[in-house]
């Protein structure tokens, strides 16, 4: 029984590995004009080892948002998908880079943009809760740059 355990753990593994190297995610891009008429009022964050809320997203979310809220300030509401690659939510992101992608969705779940995200961050003091924001306030330049094309 541990065997197949086994087997099917390392099967799991290996498969997962190969289809995200075989399968990139796929740019999708948005008219300026129809970006302009979007309002991003949620934001999730994910990442490859733990998706529920917790301190990160609390930091991230909101200055995500009130950095969006500068460059889409549409009527149209739309859900922010960030998923940050390799991010330890427990760690004090003192390294200065991170790289991910956004996905932009309207309300019904479609994704309108998705496009990927590297950004370097300044050496910040040691509040980890001003560098999770920080970190939400690149991601957040960086989507407003390539939806509005500024």
């Amino acid at each position: 029984m541990r065997a197949l355990i086994w087997a099917a753990a390392l099967f799991v593994t290996g498969c997962s590995a190969s289809f995200w190297e075989m399968n990139p995610p796929t740019r999708i891009t948005i008219e300026p004009a129809a970006a302009a008429r979007l309002r991003i009022d949620r934001v999730e964050v994910r990442s490859s080892y733990y998706d529920p809320p917790d301190g990160f997203s609390r930091a991230f979310g909101p200055a995500f948002t009130a950095r969006t809220d500068a460059c889409l300030a549409g009527e149209t509401p739309a859900t922010a998908t960030v998923f940050v690659h390799a991010l330890d939510r427990g760690s004090d992101l003192s390294d200065g880079r991170l790289s991910g992608s956004v996905d932009v969705k309207d309300a019904a779940g479609r994704v309108l943009a998705r496009f990927p995200v590297t950004v370097e961050l300044s050496p910040i003091p040691d509040d980890v809760d001003a560098r999770r924001r920080a970190v939400g306030e690149a991601f957040a330049a960086a989507a407003c740059a390539e939806l509005t094309g500024r």
